[in-house]
């Protein structure tokens, strides 16, 4: 961010930055060559202290390859990690000290249980691996704690049941408090109700939302549903064709979009209260429903191919990326010029703009 904006999220303790991450991997196209497939490539993401972020996307995106590089299931290919102030690198040296801050919440609570122990045994053994409590009744005491944590009452009712014997939401619920054992910092969460009834859907939204507010814990909800990322996050990030196309507070991406892939992804799941247009772009959009291929190194918008507004100029140079005057939202969308409330960074014309090198680019 230059010197031509300011934002009061400067002043805020980030936990989880990086800068022009990026995530290759060798493959094979249809016709058998060697391809690079960029999952990710160029990604400036920032999660702070006592904040929920959602990241959103359609499948293919790079929203989980991003959670996994963070997860230390994948190593970057190029840029920067900082993970509660230090470089990833430094932080992984000693994984087990690392999973004491950064948890992960997947999407299956079942697929990630062992179905022949108890509660009792599942949370507990995260609790006496990382020795957050003593032995035997000290275990069971601080089992007993968790569940409670997380609405899982009277305590004594779970502690002794088997994951079969619980709802989804339940089990979800044993997921998470598995993942509060060692008291973390961050809270990775990949789709996690996507595999919920939508009946309690709501109960694990809100007991996230409950552990940011009382906890001051920092949650990532990795989601395809642009829903459930306006019911509970603070920050929504945009993402399309490994890049962050769109971020910014949840209410104004919402009510006001800058790229059509993010009204693509509002017009799907339409709220009369927040969402104020009417749609059209987005049908438009989602008519063309050909995915980016990822293999392409592809100079202008991934989305050029789908998008209603789309000009040569979209896929033959470059997108910027525009930044609101306030420093709250940015976006990689020429629709932004029109706007009076962004502006270019880079643009010469400004003081202090940067440039970026080929590589970065």
């Amino acid at each position: 961010m230059t010197d031509v904006i300011s934002s009061a999220r400067d002043t805020r303790e980030v936990v989880l930055q990086t800068k022009n991450l990026k995530v290759h991997f060798d493959g094979e196209n249809s016709e058998g060559k060697k391809v690079k497939i960029r999952a990710v490539d160029g990604v400036d993401f920032t999660l702070h202290k006592g904040e929920i972020v959602a990241l959103v996307g359609e499948s293919g995106c790079g929203k989980t390859t991003l959670a996994r590089v963070f997860s230390l299931i994948y190593k970057p290919t190029y840029g920067d990690v900082t993970v509660l102030g230090q470089p990833l690198k430094e932080a992984a040296r000693n994984e087990r000290k690392y999973y004491r801050k950064v948890q992960l919440i997947f999407q299956d609570p079942f697929a990630s249980m062992n179905s022949l122990k108890r509660i009792v045994h599942i949370v507990g053994r995260v609790v006496q691996i990382h020795k957050m409590a003593g032995r035997g009744a000290a275990v069971r005491k601080r089992v007993e704690e968790l569940l409670g944590h997380v609405n899982l009452v009277p305590a004594e009712k779970f502690i002794n049941q088997f994951p079969t014997d619980l709802s989804g939401g339940q089990k979800q619920r044993v997921a998470i408090a598995r993942a509060l054992a060692v008291e973390p910092s961050i809270i990775l969460a990949d789709e996690p109700t996507s595999m919920l009834d939508a009946s309690i859907r709501l109960e694990v939204l809100n007991l996230l939302s409950d552990l940011r507010d009382n906890d001051g814990l920092a949650v990532l909800i990795i989601t395809h549903d642009i829903a459930s990322a306006r019911y509970l996050s603070d920050r929504i990030n945009v993402m399309y064709g490994g890049r962050i196309i769109e971020e910014g507070p949840t209410e104004k991406i919402v009510s006001d979009p800058v790229h059509p892939y993010t009204e693509l992804l509002i017009g799907a799941a339409p709220d009369p209260a927040h969402y104020k247009g009417s749609g059209h772009s987005a049908v438009q959009a989602s008519s063309t429903n050909a995915p980016v291929d990822n293999s392409i190194k592809m100079v202008g918008c991934r989305f050029a191919n789908r998008c209603p507004h789309a000009i040569s100029r979209c896929v033959d140079a470059p997108i910027p990326e525009y930044v609101s005057k306030d420093g709250d939202r940015r976006a990689m969308c020429i629709l932004a010029e029109k706007r009076d409330d962004f502006i270019n960074p880079n643009d010469p014309a400004l003081p202090g703009a940067t440039s970026y090198t080929e590589e970065q680019l």
